[in-house]
């Protein structure tokens, strides 16, 4: 077949420049012909990739495949969402969460490329998943790059420890996380939310929002674990505002999953969820701060108000044989 490869030489801070030359070479023995894109920005690789893929019959590729971390498959994602054209993860960046909800491989790019093949040749899966379309509440459409994401949106302190993570050079793999969650615990203090899905509204403060397709965030942490990305619906995430010692102790939970069951954790499943920060909070809302800047599968997303949608056999996966 014929195939994009898309790759990021600086993800895992440049650690696995080479995995795409390897990538490239399994694939090539394997009868492939690859066509190699490295990109230098997001908009420039996500160009890219989307002239590779054409349109209709112009298609000049059959799968992409991307190397790099959980930003590079949400590129990925953005490229080949509704398109039908398979997506193949080699997984060599920091927190390899996509990849670890998929059972696929992390920091081996040989196995990864393998499995890819194994995937188009029949003896693997193609599996279709549930990808996350990002709009306004009012259905204007966002900027044409990031609408789409596959794991999770972060909007509440989750996202601003991602941000500060993403700022940071050490330590290494979720230790960045770790070290960013501690420094956000100076500053802790709620946001104000309005939050509408097929339930209802609910407004009002809280310290973590997120909405879920996937189970994992911040490199293993078991936000989700419930949750399914061919169901059609995500998972939205909330909690309450607790104090520094508890917070601290649901952190620790975070990695084992078993933090559903704090009575100040809430969650609930909804096809579609809007999410906007509260205008001017009065009453017991009054002091509560803006929520920060969200993000998508580790990577910024438009500012709020924002709509998600589940849109279903919207992403088409390459993986291992499914037991």
């Amino acid at each position: 077949m014929r195939i994009a490869l898309l790759s990021n030489p600086s993800s895992g801070r440049g650690r696995h420049a080479a995995a795409d030359e390897l990538v490239r070479g399994v694939l090539n023995e394997a009868g492939h012909e690859v066509l190699h894109v490295r990109g230098s920005s997001y908009e420039q690789a996500r160009r890219a990739g989307r002239a590779l893929l054409g349109d209709g019959p112009s298609r000049s590729v059959e799968a992409l495949v991307v190397v790099g971390g959980d930003g590079m498959v949400h590129l990925g994602v953005d490229i080949v969402a509704t398109t039908g054209v398979p997506l193949g993860i080699v997984a060599t960046g920091t927190g390899n969460d996509i990849a670890r909800h998929f059972g696929l491989p992390s920091r081996d790019a040989a196995s990864s490329a393998r499995i890819i093949d194994q995937a188009l040749s029949g003896d693997g899966a193609i599996m279709a998943t549930d990808a996350i379309y990002a709009s306004r509440p009012d259905a204007t459409l966002l900027d044409p790059q990031r609408r789409w994401s596959l794991a999770v949106v972060s909007a509440g302190l989750d996202a601003a420890v991602n941000a500060r993570a993403n700022a940071l050079s050490w330590p290494a793999r979720e230790g960045r996380y770790v070290r960013a969650f501690t420094a956000e615990l100076a500053a802790l203090a709620p946001y104000g939310y309005r939050v509408t899905t097929e339930k209802g509204t609910w407004e009002g403060p809280a310290l973590l929002l997120a909405v879920a397709n996937t189970r994992y965030i911040g490199g293993g942490m078991d936000l989700a674990p419930q949750a399914d990305p061919t169901d059609g619906l995500l998972e939205v995430l909330r909690l309450d505002p607790v104090g520094r010692p508890h917070l601290v102790s649901l952190f620790s939970r975070l990695f084992k999953g078993t933090h559903l069951d704090d009575p100040a954790v809430h969650i609930e499943r909804s096809r579609t969820v809007t999410i906007e920060a509260l205008d001017e909070p009065t009453g017991r809302d009054r002091g509560l701060r803006p929520p920060p800047h969200p993000f998508a599968d580790g990577e910024p997303l438009a500012q709020l108000p924002l709509r998600l949608e589940a849109v279903p056999d919207a992403v088409r996966l390459l993986l291992p044989a499914q037991r």
